[in-house]
């Protein structure tokens, strides 16, 4: 303003001036240019400053609306300025906060660590972080990140602390949350004898926690986290099912839910139960995870429980077969003291008919004699006890029932082998009732005209097959097979020696039995 007012000066002097004075005239001229120079740089001052003004509207705005809180400090940690959210976050009003330590707003249990926080600010000259829990005017507790930074705007300013304050109250509480589920998911997990897993699909990287390190028999810190390593830690015999099961449930997203073995960290056999599903999230890669459970004991109670059960069959069976023989003994006595007496009773009558003065009499008598000794028997003939089994042993017992039972138009052969040495007498009674029972099938379903019968004796075991070129039958189809055709007491018969059978047979094409008993070696 003052070039400006001796500039006019010198324009209304200027009308005075002699044109003898040509250095002053030069001087006017320099003057008129050094004011349009001043001129336009005053237009640009101003215009850079309109500029300015408005860029610090633009970040005062974005600073007061801004989500989370900013504080700017001094280096004593007053508060010389705060943003909007810091206010609602301190639940008070600007008065309050403006000139205040914001140490008064952390939680006391927390101020040794804001303390730690700000010297570094101070010291250090670079960004620095920590969380902490602050308090509000009302006393509400607000969990907290705070990042910040020691700047000076100006050489010619003071240093200070921006700093921004992140509400992560819900987070921390979150958090909170999880690790109170996942200390119950772990005491349940502890208490039934289980661990998690984790497989990593896109890396097929596999997690195992502490827990299953034992099951797993794997030191700690050992375990390379690769899924092939894991496998290879299954029991050899378990390993191949394993891997296909867990890629079919890979590849279908499907859950997976196996049993399989280890040998665990005391080199014993361990039962495992895995059991998992696939987690697709978006955003996040796809996961298998699951938990795998310790039940060895589960399974040696399950194991001891069905050899109590195979062992209380046993003792059923035999005692089934026990009775069964008891009876048959019961019957054959039954046979010689009644049939025997009655045949004895009509041999008598008969000697007595030509002596006799009314020989119409002695024969009715003997009729009803005759009538009894059939109908006994009929009653005991198919249950007599073999008394040639005991008295010559199970290879004439056999030949002697094929040759009573063959007809013309039905013909049974015997191949025997190795039968010249005796067996015990209850396995030879065993072996022969089983004979019996298939024969009788065959003779009354087979419709067939040849059977045979063939017996091997091992160093220990027995191969029986019974075999005819009947109608036969569709074996697949179970009801085909008649259960009440004798196959369950010979199956009874068979759990005593751990027997098996087999039954192979088509529709016109016959049928063939085949029976292994373990025996014990002489």
């Amino acid at each position: 303003m003052k070039v400006r007012l001796q500039l006019k000066d010198l324009k209304a002097s200027n009308k005075t001036i002699s044109p003898r004075e040509p250095g002053l005239q030069k001087l006017l001229e320099e003057l008129h240019l050094h004011q349009a120079e001043l001129e336009m740089q005053n237009d640009e001052l101003r215009i850079a400053n309109e500029k300015l003004e408005l860029q610090q509207l633009k970040f005062s705005g974005i600073y007061d609306l801004a989500p989370i809180g900013y504080f700017i400090l001094d280096s004593k940690g007053l508060i010389n300025e705060v943003n909007n959210a810091g206010i609602a976050l301190l639940e008070t009003g600007r008065g309050n906060i403006i000139g205040s330590m914001l140490q008064a707003f952390v939680a006391e249990d927390n101020r040794d660590g804001y303390h730690l926080f700000y010297r570094q600010l101070l010291n250090s000259g670079i960004k620095q972080s920590c969380q902490i829990r602050m308090r509000s005017t009302k006393g509400t507790d607000i969990y907290v990140q705070m990042e910040g930074i020691a700047i000076r705007p100006m050489r010619t300013m003071p240093l200070q602390c921006d700093i921004a304050v992140i509400d992560i109250t819900e987070r921390v509480q979150a958090e909170k949350v999880l690790a109170k589920t996942k200390e119950r998911l772990e005491l349940a997990l502890e208490a039934s004898s289980s661990g998690t897993w984790e497989l990593e699909l896109d890396t097929m990287k596999f997690y195992l926690d502490e827990f299953n390190y034992q099951t797993c028999a794997i030191p700690g810190g050992e375990f390379d986290g690769r899924y092939q390593t894991f496998i290879g830690l299954i029991h050899p015999d378990d390993r191949a099912g394993v891997d296909q099961q867990f890629r079919v449930a890979l590849n279908n997203q499907k859950p997976i839910d196996i049993v399989c073995r280890f040998h665990n960290q005391s080199g014993a056999i361990c039962f495992a139960s895995i059991r998992g599903h696939v987690i697709l999230e978006t955003g996040q890669p796809s996961r298998f995870v699951g938990i795998m459970m310790d039940i060895t004991a589960k399974r040696l109670l399950e194991e001891e429980s069905a050899l109590v059960r195979h062992e209380q069959q046993r003792n059923i069976a035999l005692a089934t077969i026990h009775a069964e023989e008891n009876e048959r003994a019961r019957i054959s006595e039954a046979l010689h003291d009644s049939v025997s007496q009655l045949l004895y009773g009509i041999r008598i009558k008969l000697g007595t008919v030509l002596d006799a003065d009314d020989p119409a009499t002695v024969l009715r008598e003997i009729y009803k004699l005759l009538d009894m000794a059939v109908q006994e028997t009929r009653n005991i003939s198919f249950e007599l006890a073999p008394a040639i089994l005991s008295d010559f042993g199970l290879k004439a017992t056999i030949e002697e029932m094929a040759k009573r039972l063959s007809t013309p138009g039905m013909l049974i052969k015997t191949k025997l082998n190795r039968l010249t040495g005796r067996l015990s007498l209850q396995l030879e009674a065993n072996i022969f009732r089983i004979l019996q029972e298939l024969l009788n099938n065959a003779l009354k379903h087979s419709k067939a005209s040849l059977i045979v019968l063939e017996v091997k004796r091992n160093s220990s075991s027995i191969d029986i097959m019974v075999s005819d070129n009947g109608k036969g039958f569709d074996s697949v189809k179970p009801e085909d097979v008649a259960s009440g055709s004798g196959l369950t007491s010979i199956r009874n018969r068979l759990s005593l020696y751990g027997g098996c059978l087999e039954i192979n047979s088509e529709p016109g094409t016959g049928t063939k039995v085949k029976i292994q008993l373990e025996i014990t070696p002489n």
